[in-house]
């Protein structure tokens, strides 16, 4: 939700779409700051040795990494381009609702294809709380009377 703010602050032309790259950039220094204070948490820890401080840090396995690293921050980016156009278009209600099911998606492929869930009544309540989320959403869309609302699709024939 964070990556909405901009929405309400911004008057130019995307409506926030300008702010992605210093909010990338953002989170990138946020990062950064986050790996620092971790290695002085360290420091403090190893009683000021630099070389055993730097050796508890978690290995960031940077050959092995940097193309998975570098698409999903470009994807990551690109969804957050997507949800303002989308909730830019249809408003914060049907907009970013329907950017929230991309929680369903991850949550079927967490089910059917890393088996992350397991057991027939775990797999049937998340499968009944989605039918609910989804019904959620189409009331939404159905309430939602901004400049292109279905109901005016449907009476131009669309």
């Amino acid at each position: 939700m964070t990556c909405l703010l901009v929405l309400n602050l911004s008057k130019q032309g995307f409506h926030g779409a300008g702010y992605l790259i210093s909010y990338s950039t953002g989170s990138m220094l946020v990062t950064i700051v986050m790996w620092l204070l971790r290695y002085l948490y360290n420091l403090y820890c190893w009683d000021f040795d630099r070389i055993q401080a730097y050796n508890a840090l978690p290995s960031i396995h940077f050959r092995e990494l940097w193309l998975a690293g570098l698409l999903s921050g470009g994807l990551y980016s690109l969804g957050n381009l997507c949800t303002i156009l989308a909730v830019t278009s249809l408003g914060q209600g049907v907009g970013y609702s329907f950017v929230q099911t991309s929680m369903l998606v991850s949550g079927v492929w967490g089910i059917f294809f890393f088996g992350e869930v397991q057991g027939f009544n775990r797999i049937l309540k998340w499968l009944l709380s989605s039918v609910i989320t989804i019904a959620g959403i189409l009331w939404l869309s159905y309430e939602h009377q901004g400049a292109v609302s279905h109901r005016r699709l449907l009476a131009i024939g669309m």
